[in-house]
């Protein structure tokens, strides 16, 4: 089932390119609007409403070593996986609930997501009555001719991406799951509430996630790149280290350490020394700088493999 238009497409219809005249503002960016949305599924909520989940995808060249800018809406997930081709593969599957197909239909016209090319970064948008992001002229474009009533029902928008293995990212998450896997660049991602994954990353990551879980499964021998820097405001980190793995580590919890992957904190600390609640040291060999922290949580450091799976 197709939906019957797309508010890209009207905020696409100015962008021409061409000389401008002086004194004249230049004309906008190609945005590029996803496939027309399908539906992927129909029922009734727990309330006794209605819902629909839609799927928008799109497809386009990306070559390696590019930036993308990521902006998801205030409710959604996002993973992001890296791949050996060249090509940028956005997947949104958005679930919107109403009263009536008539405000489904209303409101799946109006929600998901569109790529502006204005500048050399990319930057996936998500699109909808309550994406702050958007511009002016975009948010009236959006609840033009929507009731009062339909701009505030609930909806949510997950994303699945593949990007080339190396690409830089900004990404913005308000509450949902964020999950980064095989991907090498610049990498800077806050997360307002939900869960963070970093699964084979490296380059230069930082990150901030406010409340929530979150895991890092390192890979190989050492940390390609200049290291990471992942800070919780209020939540536990799990880090997972393959045997062998060799990193200068600093580590900071409100709650004592539970390191079970040796870890050399040098001559002024015997090895049987029990762990506070923060420390500094290396594994292995020592190599690039991982800092976790987190403000009211716990951390735990294992092998991978697990000793007991």
């Amino acid at each position: 089932m197709a939906a019957r238009g797309w508010i890209g497409a009207a905020l696409a219809a100015a962008c021409l390119c061409g000389a401008v005249a002086p004194g004249q503002q230049p004309p906008p960016a190609p945005i590029i609007p996803p496939e027309a949305a399908t539906l992927k599924v129909e029922g009734k909520t727990e309330s006794g409403g209605l819902f629909r989940e839609y799927v928008r995808e799109q497809k386009m060249r990306f070559e390696y070593g590019r930036a993308l800018k990521i902006t998801l809406p205030p409710t959604g997930s996002l993973t992001v996986t890296g791949s050996k081709r060249s090509e940028l593969v956005a997947r949104a599957t958005i679930r919107v609930e109403g009263a009536s197909a008539e405000d489904l239909d209303a409101l799946a016209e109006r929600i998901g997501f569109q790529i502006d090319t204005r500048d050399a970064q990319l930057h996936l948008a998500s699109v909808g009555p309550a994406v702050k992001s958007l511009s002016r002229k975009e948010r009236r474009a959006v609840a033009d001719g929507l009731a009062s009533p339909l701009l505030k029902l609930p909806y949510r928008i997950d994303y699945v991406l593949d990007v080339p293995e190396y690409t830089d990212l900004e990404v913005s998450v308000f509450d949902g799951d964020l999950t980064l896997g095989g991907i090498y660049g610049g990498i800077v991602f806050t997360v307002q509430r939900g869960r963070v994954t970093l699964s084979g990353v490296a380059g230069t990551v930082v990150g901030r996630l406010a409340t929530g879980e979150a895991r890092v499964e390192l890979s190989g021998r050492s940390w390609r790149g200049s290291g990471l820097d992942l800070r919780v405001g209020a939540g536990n980190i799990l880090l997972s280290v393959p045997r062998g793995f060799a990193a200068d580590v600093t580590l900071a919890a409100s709650a004592p350490l539970d390191i079970r992957y040796p870890l050399d904190r040098g001559p002024d600390a015997p090895p049987d020394l029990p762990f506070g609640s923060q420390t500094r040291g290396r594994f292995g060999v020592g190599g690039a700088e991982l800092q976790l922290v987190t403000g009211q949580g716990a951390i735990r450091v294992e092998p991978y493999p697990p000793d007991n799976p």
